[in-house]
């Protein structure tokens, strides 16, 4: 509907300025030719008077047209004014005889662009019907009644013929609008970048989409050379064969016009018009980044799987032998009676394989860990058991402390209890080691966030040391397997803690400075759909 009021609105603004351009002449010639028959100021004046009123009329129009809310009734007010004016010029002139009852067939053909179907017959019989009683009025003549009858026929047929052919026209010409604007809906919608280019490669169209992916406005892309817009070697080439038929899929990353570099897949084909020549080229094109990076973290994590599995086989080869070397070494030193440097080779020995064991164990753990088994339990009971545990082990001295704190609200949520214990015991135990040489506090807290915009609601469990912390250097790397800073261990405690946290669906975030570090861990609540586990230490008791 609104294609067709803006049609409408095209074709009114089209007779509101064409009636002054086709009368101001008319008028003028006339004036012209009868100069001399026209001496008396009363004999010009209505001249003077239409042409004033055609002038006057049009300027109304103009200046209301913008606060009209009904054009068809705007229309037609127009049409009977036409009609007036023309019947008042054509009384002038010489009634049926006047050469300005042309002008009727102008009204009506007017009539036919607005009202194709019955306006532009009535506007025919009302013009019949004013020419004939301007015309009788006066005389009554076999001639005159036969020229009237001409002009009656003249004009009903124009308003038959008009009417019909008009109403095809403005039917195609909205047909046409229509699907124009789909075209354009079309264009604008869709998520690839579309582009056409003329045989030279000057850009013709440039969609929104492609404005977007490659960061230019599409005012600039706009007659430019498309390879050097997107600063693609080769890429003429390809625009090349397209032009000769062959379409062209390619991809490669590009630059855009922020900097970042992205990779593109590109299809190419050329573009012919309605004879079937080849014009150009369109081309559409994705943004593949996002694409190619999940392939190659798939890809990634499929090598990882293999070697995963690998290693796990192996892993278990080796411990078996491990734990029978193990044992008898321990075997021997309770039965032989060693001293000096045999027996502390022995102890070398025990004390190696039992480390060797560890780092396979936490290998395995790593390499192929095992699904959470989800349990509705209490977080807080938890962290005050994992505290107590941490408490009894070797790296706690007389310098370091756990303090735990009190929780306003109960803790609950849907994890693996023993998996979730083993992160709080590796951060923990991370933790201490690095406050093992000038001593600290290690404070522990947990709270409950409530989801963003819907979101699940999660628990945010938090450690904070007061060691050396972590270099700047080292920050990015201390999730990676096998690396470690520190003389003894395996470098596998916070890659393991890191998996954990991932097949929970939580994140984990670190922070650190000269003056300690932060570890923060957030797990999704969950729902209460598992037995709680009973037992544990109350928050209540503290640590």
């Amino acid at each position: 509907m609104d294609k067709e009021k803006d049609i409408l609105l095209h074709w009114l603004h089209r007779l509101i300025i064409g009636r002054p351009v086709l009368i101001t002449p008319l008028l003028g010639l006339f004036l012209l030719f009868h100069f001399n028959t026209l001496q008396t100021t009363a004999s010009i004046f209505p001249f003077y008077f239409l042409l004033g009123a055609t002038w006057a009329l049009t300027f109304l129009y103009l200046v209301t047209i913008r606060w009209i809310n009904n054009l068809n009734a705007f229309i037609v007010l127009q049409l009977a004014c036409d009609l007036f004016l023309i019947t008042l010029l054509t009384g002038i002139t010489g009634n049926v005889g006047s050469p300005f009852s042309i002008l009727y067939i102008v009204s009506i053909v007017s009539s036919a662009l607005f009202f194709p179907k019955k306006g532009s017959v009535l506007v025919a019989i009302s013009a019949i019907f004013l020419l004939g009683a301007i015309t009788l009025i006066k005389e009554q003549s076999p001639e005159t009644i036969y020229r009237l009858l001409l002009h009656a026929i003249a004009f009903y047929a124009v308003g038959i013929v008009s009417g019909r052919f008009l109403h095809q026209m403005r039917e195609k010409e909205i047909g046409l609008a229509k699907l124009r604007v789909l075209h354009d809906d079309i264009v604008k919608s869709i998520p690839s970048g579309l582009i056409t280019t003329d045989r030279d490669g000057r850009i013709t169209s440039f969609n929104h989409a492609a404005s977007r992916i490659m960061g230019i406005p599409i005012h600039e892309a706009l007659g430019a050379i498309w390879w050097e817009l997107f600063s693609w070697e080769g890429l003429s080439q390809y625009t090349k064969l397209s032009l000769c038929g062959i379409p062209q899929r390619l991809e490669d990353s590009v630059l855009r016009r922020d900097g970042q570099t992205i990779c593109i897949g590109v299809t190419l084909s050329s573009l012919r018009n309605d004879q079937g020549e080849i014009t150009g080229v369109i081309g559409t094109f994705q943004d593949l980044t996002r694409i190619k990076m999940l392939e190659e973290e798939m890809n990634q994590k499929r090598s990882l799987a293999v070697i995963g599995e690998l290693a796990a086989g192996m892993a278990h080869e080796i411990r078996n032998p491990l734990a029978s070397l193990s044992g008898s070494v321990q075997l021997l030193k309770n039965e032989l009676s060693l001293e000096g440097d045999y027996r502390r080779l022995l102890d070398i020995a025990h004390h190696e394989a039992d480390r060797l064991n560890t780092i396979i164990t936490e290998f395995l753990l790593y390499a192929k860990p095992l699904s959470p088994r989800r349990q509705w339990i209490s977080l807080a009971d938890l962290l005050f058991e994992s505290a107590e545990l941490i408490k009894n082990t070797k790296e706690i001295t007389d310098a370091i402390s756990i303090r735990v704190e009190t929780f306003q609200t109960p803790l609950s949520c849907s994890i693996d209890p023993h998996q979730i214990q083993q992160v709080f015991w590796n951060i923990a135990i991370n933790a201490l080691q690095a406050m093992s040489a000038s001593g600290g506090v290690l404070t522990i807290s947990a709270r409950e966030i409530a989801g963003q915009k819907g979101g699940e609601d999660e628990v945010e469990i938090t450690f904070c040391d007061t060691g050396t912390g972590i270099s700047k250097k080292d920050l990015p790397r201390i999730f990676d397997p096998f690396f470690t800073t520190k003389s003894s261990g395996s470098g596998l405690g916070l890659s393991i803690v890191q998996r954990i946290i991932g097949q929970h669906a939580g994140a984990i975030h670190v922070q650190s400075a000269s003056t300690g570090t932060t570890f923060i861990v957030s797990l999704p609540k969950g729902d209460e759909n598992a037995v709680a586990i009973e037992g544990g230490m109350s928050p209540s008791e503290g640590a």
